[in-house]
């Protein structure tokens, strides 16, 4: 057998001797009294039949009881080996082959075994149900006097060992088949490799005693008393028996104290792990680490103390009644880098530092378990140790995420929370079972963009800042303010059967700011969560549809008030351009839908074509209605109404997005144009529609110094300057909406249409 069979072997031994160590104490269920109730009857069956197959012939009764009890003695003592014991009865049973007549030794031996293991049911060694399977376990005396009977009862000496040593070895067959019958009748499947091998060392045993049966017996023939030299070698080993099971009963009771500081220390590496799974919060994974400590050293209470952090940490888990034990040590921390143990009567206290390095200061605090009977070993202290050490960086780790992710949800430029945390708070609060009522406020600043193209993005941002903190000054006491980007604010307020319009007004107003050249206030948008909308998405998307509705009204009411005067400057000075204008304007509208604009963006494209000519009302009327070529000079001076256009509508806040697109009405696609000489997407959009639908009604109207072409010649001029003077998506667009055709444009040089400039 090879070293590691060996291994293998022993310790399958020892699983074995485990498993019926066990079951010492383990009530017999009905089958396995049944077994052996019948297994006895059995027996007693085949003693009486042996007795009465060959008598009793030469028994003498004196020395059956010596030896009977003698017998009864050894029967006593058991060395546990696998799933039963070895006792050593071979001291008696071979006397009693060597000097009982054979027919009587099974039942000489069944009564002997009965009564050993009567007195130690008296005397509570044993449960009763030991004194009926005492009687089947007489089976090995079966074997050894059937042996003796067929070969004729002969005087056994030493010329007959042979016959003794099959004698010997029909017990152990006869042994081996009864127990395992009886094993498997009980529902017990044995392992028959194992038990082989734990039958082997009984066998082993029984053959090292049986030659000092054998001695015995010679002698106890020669002398009736000679049977008693046997009972010091009994006694001895009952004493070697008694101190090996008080060593096994020792070693199981560690052994079941290791398992279960092997479940505890699992149940501790589950936990852990179980903060690994939830390392996102930091509440979890403390209350992990103190549960898991008290469940690894078996403490009776435990407390977790920091400091230092946003908010104070006071954990504390065992029985209430001994918390105050903790209090003098745990409210003073752990001054040491180590744990400390101290102890008071038969209660220890273990107190370790904890400290989780976090910015901007690091967080500090102990760890102090208790526990009474006896000390932390240094293995539970470095346990703990490592534990701690573990859970300081997870905690590092999840501060530091904490950290990051409040950066993420965070608007660098106010501290307010950015889109992320008010999509992620709308969640929350919809996910509750019964949200209440709360609002949702959607902000858009108007004059923002004035503001910044006057001061600068610098004082842009200080004033978003400024604003951004009033509001959240505004709401603090019933909700949180948002910035979304840009200039676009958000509040959400717990309505919590207050008035509402208070908090709207005090909101809006924390958002409006007046300067002697600017002034800034709000659009808003108001939701009723959650009854208008059951999700953040759709709370967001209708804040956003009433925000823009309210500054489409607002912004087309002051627009449209300074609009009409122009108009009417313009139409008191030219007649002729203010119908111009309207036809490019009613052009221009057709092709921004087209184009998919909508809504404040479709309103100042409209209203830059009506005023796209405001610029020259500063032009004389010789130049605008001259005949011939213009000079040079006049060139210059038509060019320039742009720029006056430009710095008329800028003195009306509410037109000042119209302005660039009436300063950029000239522009050319290929850069060519004025007065910027932008060029491409730089243009912007609506100054590029006004620029192709202004180039078409020139071309179809009849001027002082032209007159007027076609519509079809108009679009095939259109068509050729579509790449170079004008936007070709625009180009297209424009043709779609004319001729209800689309047409590709070209791409070839050419000159500038002829515009009434």
């Amino acid at each position: 057998m090879s070293p590691i069979e060996l291994v293998d072997a022993e310790s399958a031994t020892e699983r074995l001797l485990e498993r019926s160590w066990e079951r010492r104490d383990r009530r017999a269920s009905q089958r396995e009294l049944i077994v052996d109730a019948t297994a006895g009857v059995l027996f007693v069956v085949v003693a009486v039949a042996l007795l009465l197959a060959w008598g009793l012939a030469g028994l003498d009764l004196s020395t059956a009881a010596v030896l009977i009890g003698v017998y009864a003695l050894a029967s006593r003592i058991e060395f546990p080996v696998g799933a039963g014991y070895v006792v050593p009865t071979q001291l008696v049973l071979v006397p009693m082959l060597l000097i009982l007549p054979p027919a009587a030794v099974p039942g000489a031996v069944g009564l002997g075994m009965v009564i050993g293991n009567a007195v130690d049911c008296a005397s509570g060694r044993v449960a009763p149900r030991r004194v009926l399977s005492a009687v089947p376990d007489a089976w090995h005396a079966v074997g050894p006097a059937v042996v003796l009977l067929l070969a004729g009862s002969p005087v056994i000496g030493l010329e007959q060992v042979p016959l003794l040593a099959a004698a010997f070895a029909a017990g152990c067959v006869v042994d081996l088949a009864s127990t395992l019958v009886r094993m498997c009748l009980a529902g017990g499947v044995p392992e028959l490799s194992l038990q082989m091998r734990v039958f082997a060392v009984v066998w082993a045993v029984d053959a090292c005693l049986a030659p000092l049966g054998f001695l015995a017996g010679i002698a106890t023939r020669q002398h009736d008393s000679a049977i008693l030299f046997v009972l010091p070698l009994v006694v001895l080993l009952r004493l070697l028996a008694r101190d090996r099971s008080q060593r096994i009963e020792k070693a199981h009771r560690q052994l079941k104290l290791v398992e279960r500081e092997r479940a505890r220390l699992q149940s501790a590496v589950r936990r852990l792990g179980d903060a690994f799974a939830a390392k996102l919060e930091l509440g979890a994974l403390l209350e992990i680490l103190l549960n898991g400590s008290i469940e690894a050293v078996d403490a009776a209470v435990g407390r977790l103390e920091l400091s230092g952090g946003p908010s104070p940490v006071q954990m504390s888990v065992g029985a209430v009644d001994r918390l105050p034990e903790l209090a003098s040590k745990a409210s003073g921390g752990c001054s040491t880098m180590s744990p400390v143990q101290t102890r008071a009567g038969d209660k220890w206290q273990l107190n370790a530092p904890m400290r989780i390095s976090a910015r901007p200061t690091k967080i500090t605090g102990s760890l102090s378990l208790v526990r009474s009977g006896r000390a932390f070993d240094a293995d539970e202290i470095a346990l703990i140790f490592e534990l701690i050490a573990k859970a300081e960086l997870a905690a590092a780790e999840i501060i530091a995420h904490h950290a990051i992710r409040e950066q993420a949800m965070t608007d660098a430029l106010t501290g307010l929370g950015n889109r992320r945390r008010l999509t992620s708070d709308l969640k929350a609060e919809f996910d509750e079972a019964n949200p209440e009522p709360s609002l949702l406020l959607l902000f858009d600043l108007d004059g923002f963009k004035d503001y910044n193209d006057a001061y600068g993005h610098l004082a842009g941002d200080e004033l978003l800042a400024r604003l951004g903190g009033r509001l959240q000054r505004a709401v603090e006491e019933v909700g949180c303010g948002y910035r979304l980007g840009g200039d676009e604010f958000c509040a959400h307020l717990r309505l919590d059967r207050i008035d509402p319009d208070p908090l709207i007004a005090r909101a809006a107003a924390a958002l409006a700011e007046a300067g002697p050249e600017y002034s800034i206030q709000a659009s808003l948008g108001v939701v009723l969560l959650p009854q208008e909308a059951d999700n953040a998405q759709r709370a967001l998307r209708l804040a956003d549809e009433r925000m823009y509705a309210n500054k489409r009204s607002r912004s087309t009411a002051a627009r449209s008030q300074a609009a009409e005067v122009l108009l009417r400057t313009i139409e008191a000075r030219q007649p002729e351009l203010e119908e111009h204008s309207t036809r490019v304007a009613t052009l221009a509208t057709k092709v921004a839908l087209r184009l998919g604009m909508t809504g404040e963006e479709l309103d100042e494209v409209s209203c830059a074509a009506r005023l796209h000519d405001i610029g020259k009302v500063a032009i004389p009327d010789a130049i605008l209605n001259k005949a011939g070529r213009l000079t040079g000079d006049e060139w210059e001076l038509v060019r320039s109404h742009t720029i006056i256009g430009d710095q008329i509508l800028r003195g009306a806040p509410a037109l000042r997005p119209v302005a660039g697109l009436v300063r950029a009405s000239h522009e050319r696609w290929d850069g060519a144009g004025y007065p910027d000489r932008l060029g491409g997407q730089a243009i912007p959009l609506g100054a590029r529609i006004v620029g192709v639908c202004d180039a078409y009604e020139a071309m179809t109207t009849t001027r002082s110094y032209r007159a007027a072409t076609s519509h079809e010649t108009a679009c095939a001029e259109l068509l050729r300057c579509a790449g170079a003077q004008f936007d070709p998506d625009v180009v297209g667009a424009f043709l779609t909406i004319t001729e209800g055709d689309r047409y590709e444009p070209e791409s070839e040089a050419f000159e500038e249409v002829a515009l009434a400039a």
